[in-house]
């Protein structure tokens, strides 16, 4: 049965970190082995993720999801 985690609230930051260096990793993998960007580009999704939430989906599959923040929670 899947779970739907908010990551901010479900996770520790040591744990996040190693589920952002795994994803990195497997993302890079299933692009060929390189993956391409430039700082302000990087910087412009830090800005943009202010108005966002990720979501975490745990189940026989772990799925990443970024959704737009419901405005009580900005």
């Amino acid at each position: 049965m899947s779970q739907i985690l908010n990551m901010s609230q479900h996770t520790t930051d040591e744990e996040l970190q190693r589920l952002t260096t795994m994803l990195l990793f497997h993302l890079v993998e299933r692009c060929g082995g390189q993956v391409q960007f430039k700082l302000e580009d990087a910087q412009h999704v830090r800005t943009s993720l202010t108005t966002k939430m990720v979501q975490m989906q745990v189940g026989d599959e772990v799925r990443l999801r970024i959704i737009d923040r419901l405005p009580e929670l900005r």
